[in-house]
């Protein structure tokens, strides 16, 4: 009795073609993924710097609108109450 037989081969392996082939795809895929990750991915580093300058200058210009508008509405009720003053109850 011999022992159990040796599995037959599939074939002949990839050849030399087969192999550029593949890597030239694998080459492409990678070129094109980093491109649209280049494209489509996180801001860098000096874009995120100037999205957060342009961000602290639009809260900037916010916050003077709102206390120019409080100095307004102070302005209003204190020419009111100069109108409307101590002197004119009496007489």
């Amino acid at each position: 009795m011999t022992g159990p037989a040796a599995p037959a081969p599939d074939g002949p392996g990839p050849s030399r073609r087969d192999v550029v082939e593949g890597l030239a795809v694998a080459l492409l895929a990678g070129v094109g993924g980093f491109a649209w990750f280049s494209a489509s991915g996180p801001p860098s580093e000096s874009e995120r710097e100037e999205l957060e300058d342009q961000r602290d200058e639009e809260q900037d210009e916010l916050e003077d609108q709102q206390d120019d508008d409080e100095d307004r509405q102070d302005d209003e009720q204190d020419d009111d109450e100069d109108r409307s003053g101590p002197d004119r109850g009496r007489g």
